[in-house]
């Protein structure tokens, strides 16, 4: 064995890292302890083998590290990983993934995985080497994380939903028996002063906007149009009111194949556009804000581009809290509950462009 062997053997074996190589033919030439110990199986078991991906899937298929070694494209690397994969920010030519694997040792296990391309002196590839990260715990506490975000926020539209109609059945309607009942009492009293009956008027204007200001809140709280005829028509309503109510100048645009989606996930877009159109109104100082629904095949991405001041955005997402802005940060959150992408581009100056990607069954 040429001494550079040797020497990659002695640097994988003494790595904490669960790692194996494969060679150009795609057999298994390492296998260090830290993969014996995730796998449960002998590096004597695997070594001289050709491919393991019978360890992690329980049948023939290639590894990331396969690929790697077949130089496959990105559409063949899709084909095998779908969305669980990217290319690595930090290796030329590397992919990593996460991906859960139920026959693993026994017991299954979520794993992430990065397979990169071994180069000789000569720039020829002459294999490639996967490390295994066991990321089990930290999913297992992101599902709890998710389940309780979940129920907190149901909690939450329940809430909303019992004050709106709460708010309908009691004050709007006491609001609205009161505004009726001064009406007829001004029609019959035609013989009043004019300083009572002027008096009066100005009671009735500002009970009527009163209910307009009701009204509004319960549609805020819980909009019934989401209910009846779905997304679309409800920002459509939204942004409508953004014009109405506040003067800025919108527009909003749905394209491609819409449809119903289901109920809990509707009324998360819907949210999460409200909230951003909240933050444009108290924060953006804009003149104008557009709105879009792309409907694909598999998704539906949300935009709110405004031309405001915009923000410096900081550098961690997890700083939101800690920079005050806990109206994006309630909408990363539902982004991440719906397991959706955000992307935010702001900058002093430069307006604020949100956009929101969530996948749709």
């Amino acid at each position: 064995m040429p001494l550079s062997s040797k020497l990659l053997a002695k640097i994988i074996d003494g790595s904490a890292v669960a790692s194996f190589v494969l060679n150009q033919d795609h057999v298994v030439t390492h296998w260090n302890t830290a993969m014996e110990n995730l796998c449960g199986i002998r590096r004597e078991q695997m070594v001289g083998k050709e491919g393991c991906s019978e360890v992690f899937y329980g049948y023939k298929r290639p590894t990331m590290a396969d690929l790697i070694v077949s130089r496959s494209s990105p559409e063949e690397i899709e084909k095998h990983y779908q969305d669980k994969y990217r290319t690595s920010p930090l290796i030329e030519g590397a992919y990593e993934a996460e991906d859960y694997f139920p026959e693993l040792n026994n017991t299954g296990k979520w794993l992430h995985f990065t397979a990169s391309p071994l180069i000789d002196d000569n720039g020829e590839m002459i294999g490639a080497i996967e490390t295994l990260l066991d990321i089990t715990e930290r999913k297992e506490l992101e599902n709890d994380l998710r389940y309780f975000l979940q129920q907190t926020t149901r909690a939450h539209e329940e809430e909303r939903k019992f004050i709106a109609r709460e708010l309908h059945d009691d004050i709007a309607q006491i609001m609205g028996s009161l505004s009726r009942k001064l009406d007829n009492t001004l029609r019959q009293n035609q013989s009043l002063e004019s300083a009572i009956i002027e008096d009066l008027n100005d009671v009735q204007l500002h009970l009527n906007d009163g209910l307009k200001s009701v009204q509004r809140f319960i549609k805020n709280l819980r909009p019934s149009l989401l209910d009846d005829l779905g997304l679309v028509p409800a920002l459509r309503s939204l942004t409508n009111s953004l014009e109405e109510t506040d003067g800025i100048i919108t527009e909003f645009t749905a394209t491609g194949e819409q449809k119903r989606l289901d109920g809990e996930l509707e009324l998360s877009l819907f949210r999460i556009v409200q909230e951003a159109l909240n933050n444009v109104k108290k924060h953006a100082q804009a003149s104008e804000v557009r709105v879009s629904a792309e409907f694909h095949g598999d998704g539906i991405q949300l935009n709110v581009i405004d031309n405001g001041r915009g923000f410096n955005l900081p550098k961690s997402m997890d700083s939101l809290p800690r920079s005050g802005m806990l109206g994006l940060m309630g909408i990363r959150e539902r982004v991440w509950l719906l397991k959706g992408l955000l992307e935010i581009d702001t900058g002093p100056g430069k307006g604020t462009a949100l956009m929101v990607t969530v996948p749709v069954k």
